[in-house]
């Protein structure tokens, strides 16, 4: 009896702790999988953020591949080559004075119509052919800009020449800038049959590329014009004894003090200016 009862109590006690172990047995389990579960959610969110910043890193890659590459297109410069040319016959009015051009971020011309002369040596160009006073002049006023693509100069001499001198007919003078998108041309050169007199384009200056980045070609003789610098009262062309081919010295003449503005009424004068990109 003692035995059997042994046994029942054994068999009893067995299946109370089946019953009791098997419930944490499940619970473990359960929380084992939601461990994987979560590691592997953790892994996935590390996974997705790990492609993100990657997306993040080559949209701002692409982004800065595309600025450095329209810097690159901006910065590109192309070689112009502008041909100032007397185009009238032996005995006419026409004679070119040496000039000066001018290459510049923005529009600035050596005048504005409208206002007096600037004093910057203008009326030195247009009076008596010098352009040496406007080129030091504004060398100094925009010193260090050299590397924004600014630049200055003198052209005078002629085509075939060996020294500086005016231009009669036939005759021609010719220039090189090197110019990107966004830049301006500007230039004057004296109508020597005159008082104060010189050709420019407006005070615009010249756009050397359009909004599609194409440079200026061609026949721009329509984009120049004849005006008057107003500071030395006008005498009929080609006869004024203060004229620079028949004045005692330069600078000789009454002053205007006026301002600049367009000659309209007159047009014996012939010259054609040219702008040839370079391949």
């Amino acid at each position: 009896m003692k035995i059997r009862f042994t046994i029942i109590s054994l068999v009893l006690l067995l299946g109370v702790l089946v019953v009791a172990c098997s419930p944490q047995t499940a619970s473990t389990d359960v929380m084992d999988d939601q461990s994987e579960m979560a590691d592997d959610e953790m892994m996935e969110s590390e996974d997705d953020a790990m492609m993100d910043e990657e997306e993040e890193m080559s949209d701002d890659e692409m982004e800065e591949g595309e600025d450095d590459a329209m810097m690159d297109e901006e910065m590109a410069t192309t070689t112009f080559v502008v041909r100032i040319e007397n185009t009238s016959s032996e005995g006419g009015l026409t004679i070119l004075a040496p000039g000066a051009y001018e290459l510049n971020g923005h529009p600035l011309a050596f005048f504005m119509p409208g206002e007096a002369d600037r004093d910057q040596g203008l009326e030195a160009l247009a009076e008596d052919g010098d352009p040496s006073g406007l080129v030091d002049t504004i060398s100094e006023m925009m010193m260090g800009d050299e590397m924004m693509g600014f630049s200055i100069n003198a052209f005078n001499t002629p085509v075939g020449a060996d020294a500086p001198g005016p231009i009669g007919p036939g005759g021609a003078y010719e220039f090189v800038v090197e110019a990107h998108t966004g830049q301006y041309l500007t230039f004057a050169t004296m109508f020597v049959q005159s008082n104060d007199w010189f050709f420019s384009p407006n005070a615009d200056g010249l756009a050397l590329f359009d909004a599609d980045g194409n440079p200026l070609s061609g026949d721009i003789t329509n984009q120049i014009f004849l005006w008057n610098a107003g500071t030395e009262m006008d005498q009929t062309p080609g006869e004024g004894a203060d004229q620079a081919p028949r004045q005692a010295s330069p600078d000789t003449g009454e002053a205007e003090n006026g301002v600049v503005y367009m000659v309209e009424d007159f047009s014996d004068y012939q010259v054609l200016v040219t702008i040839s990109p370079q391949e």
